[in-house]
Order: C-alpha cells, then sequence, then structure tokens
C-alpha cells in the first residue's frame, strides 16, 4: 500500500511504498499515458506531470532514492507456527515531490480517465494484429480498471497529506472550487503555471507554507488571472515560433539546486 506524508519543512510530500507498489504504479502510469510524445494529445501537459513524478517513483524502487527497514508482524510465534524462519523487517522505498506539483497531479488525473478509456480501446484494436499473443478487449479493459483504481490512490494520498497540513475544515473550503466532473478544467493546460506556483513556493518560509499551499491550491483548482495571462503570452509566442505552447519555457524561472524537504 502506497502511503504519502508532509516533509519536515512542508515542502512536499514524501511517497513511500514496498517494491511491488512503486512498480505497478509506474506500469499503471505508462498505460494510462500511453507514452507518446505528442504535443497535439490534449492532456499532454497533465500526462507529462504525471510521467515526471512517475520517474522518481520508478528511480526509487531502483532504490535510487530513499529506503528504510519497517516492522512486518513477523513474530517468533508466526515463524513457530508456520515452521519457518521469516525476515522480522520489510525494505520501503519512498520519494520527495514538490507539494504544488503532487497537488496539480492528483487535482488533474480524474479528467484523463474518460481520454484514457477510449484510447485504451483504439489501442488494442490497432495493435491486435501485431501482437504475438494478442490478448482480449476484456483483458486490455480490465488493466485500465486496475489502472484507474492506481492512480485514484495515488491522488488519495496526495490529498490526504495537503489536509494533514491545512487541516480537514481549510480542505473542505479548498475543494469546494473543485469543478463538476469531466469539466476539462487542465485539457491543454499550461504547466509553466505549476512550475511558477513550485519556485514561489520554494521561496515561500517554512512558517508561511501552510497558508500559501491553500492559496496554491485554489489557484491550481479553478484558473486565476495570472494563469490566463501566462497562457495568452505563451500562445503568442508559440504562433511567433510555430510550436506548441508545451514546448516554450521561462529561462528566468529556475529551480533551487538544492531543496530542503
Amino acid at each position: 500500500m502506497i502511503s504519502a506524508k508532509p516533509t519536515e519543512h512542508l515542502t512536499g510530500i514524501l511517497i513511500e511504498g514496498e517494491y511491488e507498489d512503486f512498480y505497478e504504479m509506474v506500469k499503471s502510469i505508462y498505460r494510462m499515458t500511453g507514452l507518446e510524445e505528442d504535443h497535439e494529445d490534449r492532456y499532454w501537459s497533465v500526462k507529462n506531470r504525471l510521467l515526471g513524478i512517475c520517474y522518481d517513483i520508478r528511480h526509487a524502487f531502483q532504490g535510487d532514492r530513499n529506503v528504510k527497514l519497517v516492522d512486518n508482524g513477523a513474530n517468533d510465534e508466526l515463524m513457530k507456527w508456520h515452521s519457518m524462519v521469516l525476515p522480522g523487517k520489510n525494505l520501503h522505498y519512498s520519494v520527495e515531490v514538490l507539494f504544488p506539483e503532487a497537488l496539480f497531479v492528483a487535482f488533474s488525473i480524474p479528467e484523463l480517465y474518460f481520454p484514457s478509456s477510449v484510447y485504451y480501446g483504439e489501442r488494442a484494436r490497432k495493435h491486435q494484429k501485431k501482437e504475438a499473443h494478442p490478448r482480449s478487449f476484456v483483458d486490455k479493459y480490465a488493466d485500465y480498471i486496475r489502472d484507474q483504481a492506481m492512480l485514484d490512490m495515488l491522488s488519495s494520498v496526495i490529498l490526504s497529506a495537503f489536509a494533514d497540513v491545512i487541516g480537514d475544515e481549510n480542505f473542505e473550503k479548498v475543494l469546494s472550487q473543485r469543478g463538476k466532473s469531466y469539466s476539462y478544467e487542465y485539457e491543454n493546460y499550461a504547466t509553466q503555471y505549476v512550475d511558477k506556483c513550485n519556485v514561489d513556493y520554494l521561496k515561500t518560509a517554512p512558517e508561511k507554507r501552510k497558508d500559501k499551499l491553500k492559496n496554491i491550491a485554489k489557484r491550481l483548482l479553478k484558473k486565476p488571472d495570472a494563469y490566463r495571462n501566462l497562457l495568452r503570452g505563451l500562445e503568442s509566442s508559440a504562433k511567433l515560433h510555430g510550436c506548441s505552447i508545451h514546448e516554450l519555457h521561462n529561462p528566468d524561472l529556475e529551480y533551487p539546486e538544492k531543496i530542503e524537504w
């Protein structure tokens, strides 16, 4: 089971789980995003941010991030009952993710579900003849159901950590900003705004981060004027350079080399 908690300085969340938890999460994210590098995909930016967290989770279960041992309940009585020598601890892997980044992913994930269900069906039909041992559409749709559950779990642990920071009452008020299901708030989203939120949040003193995070969450749920102004600027630049808004980067917006979590 994957869990998450706020980091010491409220810089982000620490996502934790066992090897199999993280391995299955990575597989689900890969299937849900499709992996195609297509800036015309109306949810490319959401998928790209999700893949960013996936990258860290993958490196976590490969041992490149944090590890620790935790008790697993295998006591002497249990070992005697089963006539087995069992390890008393399991290895847990974990990785830190910036709070605004994590919140954006948690808020935007549900909008992937319907487009992805269509995508799963189209992909199944497209590649059916290419597979050495074709799987049925039922099997592939079962993947979709399982992957949605995995991503729902990721969203839930992120939001739970967020609630731990701002409190239940404030959490309820923030979520009241959320639009209706399939409101397409994150279609063609300019995630350069998420970068701005990340950098602004990192510049905020730890004692002021609770209020700052609450404000950022509201702005990620309901686009403010600052987002719309940024989007207009990106659209003008993209038209000028003949590219997608997702290919543009603000060179003045830099992340610190070292982050104190």
